[in-house]
């Protein structure tokens, strides 16, 4: 037997012969063989899902080239249900709940699966009150929104106008609602960025800083302190503790802030004024006078 028909018996198909004079392999030779014992069969309605199939990518492909993905999403999740219907807004006192709705900028039949909660929280806080916000998904339909607010700190005043403004300096509203009359108020231009250090000022002497009812920053450079019976403080540029330190010992000794005065004049290191009332002004010049008159009449008599 030749070495071709042993190969043969032992199960080995001979090469099959291609054009070019290249052969196939044994192995290969072996897969077409059984490939071709296998009965073919096209499923049932195979044309049909063909189609369709062809029509669902030409749609997505023309969804795709048109830019409407996010449109086409919001369409999809809103026919399943999941169209915002809800807004909760919880933890706001000053801010109105038509301005966050506003600012979330919800289009009709919104969807919840597909709504940007990173940028609606972005335009939420920019509102004057809102420090901070939360935005949660609550599935199905609800959009839930947890504020916190700016702390109301000082008035401030430049010009004509006040507003109502945080520790930071932010502007956070006007003051003509009436129950923003208690806050201390600070005047002039850049007491915004500063009325913390007229607080902390006011605090070296604590019997003042309990009657401190305004600050008024002078060309940027210090203080006159302004109390609730109407005294106003001249502080100096330098040390302005210092001279507080004195008006309180004054103050706590003889009365001083409680005398018919109008201004403590403290801008001069070495010596302090004391501006009174017109009224005590005119009681003082006429004093004044009654003194000179028995002055005279005594000088006369002797």
């Amino acid at each position: 037997m030749s070495p071709r028909s042993t190969k043969e018996a032992a199960g080995d198909a001979p090469a099959t012969e291609l054009g070019s004079g290249r052969r196939l392999s044994p192995w290969l030779h072996r897969r077409i063989r059984a490939l071709s014992r296998i009965n073919w069969r096209v499923p049932r309605h195979a044309g049909l899902k063909g189609t369709f199939l062809l029509f669902a990518a030409t749609g997505i492909a023309g969804v795709v080239s048109a830019d409407r993905v996010d449109e086409t999403l919001t369409w999809i999740s809103s026919a399943s249900g999941l169209a915002i219907d809800s807004v909760r807004i919880t933890g706001q006192t000053e801010t109105s709940e038509i301005a966050v709705l506003n600012r979330l900028e919800l289009a009709p039949e919104a969807s919840l699966a597909t709504f940007d909660l990173a940028a609606a929280r972005e335009r939420v806080e920019t509102l004057p009150w809102v420090e901070n916000a939360t935005l949660r998904k609550i599935y199905p339909a609800t959009l839930k929104i947890t504020i916190n607010e700016r702390k109301p700190y000082v008035l401030w005043q430049r010009d004509q106008t006040v507003s109502v403004i945080d520790e930071s300096g932010r502007v956070i509203g006007d003051a003509s609602d009436t129950h923003y009359q208690d806050l201390i108020r600070v005047v002039g231009q850049g007491a915004d960025k500063r009325a913390g250090e007229a607080i902390a000022l006011a605090g070296a002497a604590s019997a003042i800083r309990d009657r401190l009812r305004a600050a008024v920053l002078i060309s940027e450079r210090r203080w006159n302190l302004v109390l609730d019976n109407g005294v106003t403080l001249m502080l100096p540029q330098d040390k302005p503790e210092a001279a507080l330190q004195v008006i309180a010992a004054l103050d706590a000794k003889d009365g001083l802030l409680s005398k018919d005065i109008v201004s403590v004049d403290l801008r001069l290191a070495d010596r302090m004024f004391v501006r009174l009332t017109p009224e005590a002004a005119a009681r003082r010049t006429a004093e004044i006078k009654e003194r000179e008159k028995l002055a005279k009449r005594k000088g006369a008599s002797t």
